[in-house]
């Protein structure tokens, strides 16, 4: 098995792949932050959605829907967080490793999530970071660690998160995942800068 963890700063309506994963709250009028967009880009996707009242973003409830071009990625998975005031680091988990689940349930093996910020401090989101990261991936390796020739991909939009903060993250991922015989993680520059040199 390959896993590659990619961080980005590149905006996940410009991503070419298989599916875009975008975690939502249920809260109405919530400001949408690094996703406003995004959301203004799905103009009779997801805005419409929510006005019709067909997408309410309620603990664990998932909508797959094709992208029908608005961005670059074939499909789009929403999943419900619930409330944003109650939502907490096992919300956060669970609501992870279903996505994981999903998405291996339906062959996607290549997509890109913003994991939103529900922690006030740098520290306790790149923990959020790190834990969704990890969760996310259990279920792929849980079905296909010893598969030579499965490549698992995921890109995580970090918006304006600082970079200094990420570099902690990357690093305790290494060594969570340290089992897997091929494995890169880091933020997409790099990867980009190694790829060019």
């Amino acid at each position: 098995m390959r896993l590659e963890l990619r961080f980005s700063k590149r905006p996940l309506e410009g991503l070419s792949c298989q599916a875009v994963v975008i975690p939502a709250f249920s809260d109405p009028n919530l400001p949408k932050g690094d996703l406003s967009a995004l959301y203004d880009r799905m103009t009779g996707l997801w805005p419409d959605l929510e006005k019709a009242g067909f997408w309410a973003g309620t603990p664990g409830e998932t909508l797959l829907l094709a992208s029908q071009g608005v961005i670059g990625a074939d499909k789009i998975l929403f999943k419900g967080l619930g409330e944003r005031a109650v939502f907490d680091t096992i919300d956060l988990t669970d609501r992870m490793a279903e996505v994981g689940a999903t998405l291996d349930g339906i062959g996607v093996r290549e997509f890109g999530i913003h994991i939103p910020v529900v922690a006030d401090s740098d520290e306790a989101h790149a923990s959020h970071l790190e834990l969704a990261a990890r969760h996310l991936v259990e279920p792929f390796l849980e079905h296909h660690r010893s598969e030579a020739g499965f490549m698992l991909k995921i890109t995580f939009y970090v918006g304006a998160y600082p970079s200094a903060m990420l570099t902690p993250v990357i690093l305790r991922l290494r060594t969570a995942f340290s089992s897997v015989q091929n494995l890169f993680i880091g933020e997409e520059q790099v990867l980009e800068m190694a790829a060019s040199g």
